[in-house]
């Protein structure tokens, strides 16, 4: 045998190995060999991987365990679903986070339309008495406030807080130095505890990221959910998951994927939006150039052209805070909270001039909205 073909042996299954157990692989490793060649070995350490942060969140944000089972499920069946869209690869942690999210909010609401629903719930074993009261009163708070933080402090908290990594591997995972991670952990808990804060529950940045490192990472999935999901996930995968999801779940998957669309939507509405004011903003500046008008090119002149219009530059949130109260609270309206903020900018008078968005690192963009308007 040539060593060519012996070392490509020795990698097909060294690779196969560490797929075993997947402790080898990092996260974008594991979607890439999903994706690529439908390992169902790779999906299956995903679950498992990222299983206790997923159970988690439909835990605190659902209080039955039936509907957080459903929610559960789901939400690694959008996975196999949708994980192409999936971008970075190693952003598998925060996109996980945001669907158990969103499909548990789901399940929540349909949850509470159901007229003579069951009331047995099957209660996870409660800590002590002091500490049960800060868990309990932070549950329902957490994920609300934890999802509508930006993406870059969003993964952090996600991956050290809930996952339990330690600051050194997450940056590992995501690419960047372990001070990076270390400033942007400590910066997304006080955003989280002053969030917190509003709804009365006051806590320092430190006592949330020990609350969070002890009992959030601390979650601990039955062995059956994670079989069976892991089961339903691959079949679904293959094509023969019919039989096997129940009705609750599929209707859960479906209502995902279609909000999904709809988000996707929205985005694409919001650009054209944005490029139309932007149009306008340009056709505004653009110099006359007829006979009855021409363009002054003296200093003098140019200095009156500058003085006629004020700017201001501002972030998303800044422009999001102008947005109609009702889509404010949503996370699911984002898209529209930006429509409606460029909305009630340009009805004070402020043309959108410009969008500088820069590239951050991460797959995440940083993004400054250029206004201007004529002086009073």
């Amino acid at each position: 045998m040539a060593t060519s073909d012996m070392s490509e042996v020795i990698q097909r299954l060294r690779r196969a190995a560490l797929l075993r157990d997947g402790a080898g692989l990092t996260d974008g490793q594991l979607l890439d060999d999903y994706i690529s060649r439908g390992e169902p070995a790779a999906l299956a350490d995903l679950i498992r991987r990222h299983g206790p942060m997923v159970w988690g969140v439909c835990r605190r944000v659902l209080h039955n365990y039936h509907d957080a089972e459903d929610a559960f499920q789901a939400t690694f069946l959008v996975l196999v679903r949708k994980a192409t869209s999936i971008l970075p690869r190693e952003m598998v942690a925060n996109w996980l986070y945001g669907v158990a999210h969103q499909t548990a909010v789901k399940a929540r609401a349909t949850a509470s339309k159901r007229k003579l629903r069951e009331r047995q719930v099957t209660e996870m074993p409660e800590p002590a008495v002091a500490e049960q009261d800060l868990w309990r009163d932070l549950q329902p708070l957490l994920d609300q406030e934890l999802s509508r933080l930006p993406d870059k402090y969003r993964i952090v908290v996600v991956l050290c807080d809930l996952e339990g990594k330690t600051r050194k591997e997450a940056a590992r995972q995501l690419g960047c130095p372990e001070g990076t991670v270390a400033g942007r952990l400590a910066r997304a808990r006080v955003l989280l505890a002053k969030r917190l804060a509003r709804h009365g529950l006051v806590l320092s940045s430190a006592a949330l990221g020990a609350v969070l490192s002890q009992k959030a990472a601390s979650a601990s999935v039955p062995t059956s959910v994670v079989s069976f999901t892991i089961r339903a996930a691959s079949l679904m995968a293959a094509g023969r998951a019919a039989g096997v999801i129940s009705d609750e779940v599929a209707a859960l998957l479906e209502g995902v994927l279609k909000t999904m669309l709809l988000t996707k939507l929205k985005i694409a509405m919001t650009v054209l939006l944005a490029g139309f004011f932007l149009a306008l903003g340009t056709a505004t500046v653009m110099p006359r150039t007829s006979a009855e008008e021409p363009p002054k090119a003296s200093a003098e002149g140019n200095q009156n052209v500058k003085a006629r219009w004020e700017y201001r530059a501002l972030a998303r949130s800044a422009v999001e805070s102008r947005a109609s109260k009702n889509l404010t609270n949503d996370p699911l309206n984002e898209d529209f909270r930006l429509a409606s903020g460029l909305n009630a900018w340009a009805k004070d008078g402020w043309e959108l001039a410009a969008i500088d968005s820069r590239q951050m690192g991460m797959g995440l963009t940083n993004s400054t909205y250029v206004f201007k308007r004529e002086k009073k």
